[in-house]
Formats: C-alpha cells, structure tokens, sequence
C-alpha cells in the first residue's frame, strides 16, 4: 500500500504532463450509459486480420531500433529488417508471440476480437503460455510457484528487483510492475466494446478480477510510451485509440467507483497551461547510467530526484539555473537493476512545471 500512495502521489503532482496526455472522454456519462457510448464509438467495425495485425504490432507499434522486447519480462528479439516479423520473432518457439490479454477462450477469438492491437502485447512464448487463461492477480510471494524475467524461470523468490518479475501462482498471474496499468486498462477496453462476446464465454472472468485492475489503473498512471502506443494503433483501427488510455476517469466512471480514489486530470487540454517540457530519458532499458534530455522552454530552475519503485528517494541533483534551449543530464542509477521514477521539477518566475519520468534499469 505505501508503494501506491508514493506512486500515486508522484503522478498527482505530474500535473502538467496529465494535461499533456489527456483527452476528455464522454465527459458527462458514467455507469452503463458510458458503457454503451463507448460501444457505439470505440469498437472498431474493421481490422487487420490477426496475421497483418500480429506483423503490424511487431514492426510498427512495439520495436525500438528493430528490438521487440517482451512486456511481461523485459526479454528482447531482433527484428532483421526486411524479415517477417512475427517469424523473427517467434525464433522457433523459443522467442516472443502474441498475448492476448483478454483471452481468447474468454471472449477474444476470431475474427474481431482476436486482432484487436489494444489488447496485444509481445510475450515470451514461455511467459504466454504459463499465462494461459488466468486471470490477473496479486500474488503473495509465499504462493508464487513460477517467477519470469528475461529469459530466466525460477521457482524461488527473487533475492531482489521483484517488481521486475512476472509470476504466476494457483491459477492466477501477475505482470511485473511497470505492465499493471497497460494489463488494467487493455482489459477494461477489451470488455467495455466486445461485453457482448466476453460474457457469452465467460461472465465470471473479468468481475473476479476487477478490483485489482482497478487498483494496477491507479497505482500504474499512464506513461508517454502507453500514451503514444495507442496511438500508434488507431491509425489501424479507423482512428480509435483505447478510451481508457486518453481519460484516467473513464474507468473510475465505468468499473472503479468506491474502489479506488478517483483521478482529476485538467478540465480540458485546450484550457491547460502553455508550457511544456519535452523530455525523455535513454537508452531505455538503461544499463547503471542513462542521459535525461530536457528541452526548457524558457530560463528557470530545474531539479531532478531519482526515487525507486517502492517511493523511497535514490538521490538528488542540485537545483540548477539552466537557460533556454535542450540539456542533457546524466543520471547514475546507483541502486542495481529495477524500475526508477524521475521526478522533474521547473520554476521561471511564477510559473512551476512537475514532470515524472520512469525508466527501467538492467
């Protein structure tokens, strides 16, 4: 619990970059009567078939310099350009495939729901089918049976770096941490615009799980890599990006009421303040240093803090007056392999910007 109030807390103070990465969503419906609106104007009437879907994922959406790396594990392929993709990939079983984070025994066969992106991720084959039709829990480490990271399985509890690991234990299975929010709000989408076909294979599967991924929405906010994956995928979908991804209220308006603390994301991008602060951190993953690059739209005062992903601070550069223009910042992650938060704070005058960045270290 104290986790996601530091990480809760954290994204609460991202005001500006909420505003960045916000757009309303049928602002003024919830319950049932959003469900429905949702139906109307996000399910996609046509698709790739599930093999251009697959190929079109791989190569367009999820590789970074030709590198497709598993969500569950952080495990990674190469991509040969001008191969198959999903061949690539697959590297005769023992590489990356498609999950379908809604099952498809549970609802997502074909011919629609199965290619749907939104809810399609790269997996280790391994890490997939140890998946299979569970459903999405958190699991007590004492009744963890298998662990995954990269291309290793244990069935002891890691000695450190646990958020990094996906386990599965009796019949249930946990993301490593930094995949919560994406699981979380890939199948609220899932069963918000094929309810129909989701309840027909199973009605029990997605109410048994849907208070912690009410919890994973919460405590895993958006990030800029989600944010513009979805958009990556609409342009394939008739330009429909995943509703829950634009507007952190939709779930808390459809699923989450009572469960989790509602978001409050700005009244409207057009009315969010002007400024901005472009920034990323690279390479991700990073191996012990990585290099912020901030692009400050004025002169002001900038500090960064490094905490882990537990909330507790790792260290804090000085505040510094920088001009107008793009620096770049070295950071030294100095606390062994897991996931780290970023947390940017700039100030020219009266006017105060926070931004929060994650990377992820090996």
């Amino acid at each position: 619990m104290l986790r996601y109030l530091c990480l809760a807390l954290l994204s609460v103070c991202s005001t500006l970059s909420i505003a960045q990465m916000h757009h309303p969503v049928l602002p003024n419906l919830e319950g049932s009567a959003l469900i429905q609106a949702l139906q109307d104007q996000y399910r996609p009437n046509g698709l790739l078939d599930y093999g251009n879907a697959r190929d079109t994922m791989y190569r367009n959406v999820d590789a970074r310099n030709d590198t497709l790396y598993c969500v569950y594990t952080g495990y990674s392929v190469y991509l040969p350009p001008g191969e198959d993709p999903t061949t690539a990939a697959f590297e005769n079983g023992t590489g990356i495939n498609t999950e379908h984070t809604y099952p498809r025994a549970k609802g997502a066969e074909a011919p629609t729901p199965e290619a749907d992106m939104h809810h399609l991720f790269p997996t280790r084959v391994v890490v997939n089918a140890a998946r299979g039709n569970f459903p999405f829990a958190d699991i007590p480490p004492s009744q963890v049976n298998s662990w995954y990271y990269l291309d290793q399985q244990q069935s002891n509890t890691p000695g450190s770096n646990i958020a990094l690991y996906s386990r599965v234990g009796d019949q249930v299975f946990e993301p490593r941490d930094d995949h919560k929010g994406d699981v979380a709000r890939a199948m609220f989408y899932f069963y918000t615009v094929y309810q129909q076909e989701a309840n027909a294979a199973d009605p029990d599967f997605f109410e048994q799980q849907r208070t912690t991924l009410c919890q994973w929405h919460y405590s895993d906010p958006v990030s800029e890599k989600e944010w513009d994956r979805t958009h990556a995928i609409a342009p394939y979908q008739e330009g429909k990006a995943n509703p829950f991804v634009l507007d952190c209220t939709v779930a808390d308006r459809c699923y989450c009421e009572g469960v989790i603390p509602p978001c409050t994301p700005p009244v409207s991008t057009e009315t969010a303040p002007s400024i901005t602060l472009n920034a990323h951190v690279y390479p991700q993953p990073a191996h012990g240093q990585a290099q912020l690059q901030i692009t400050l739209p004025e002169a002001g005062r900038l500090s960064v803090r490094l905490f882990g992903a537990q909330g507790q601070e790792l260290r804090s550069l000085p505040t510094t007056a920088y001009p107008a223009g793009t620096h770049d910042i070295a950071l030294e992650l100095s606390g062994g392999p897991g996931l780290y938060l970023c947390r940017l704070e700039w100030e020219a005058g009266s006017q105060k910007v926070v931004n929060t960045l994650k990377i992820v270290n090996f």
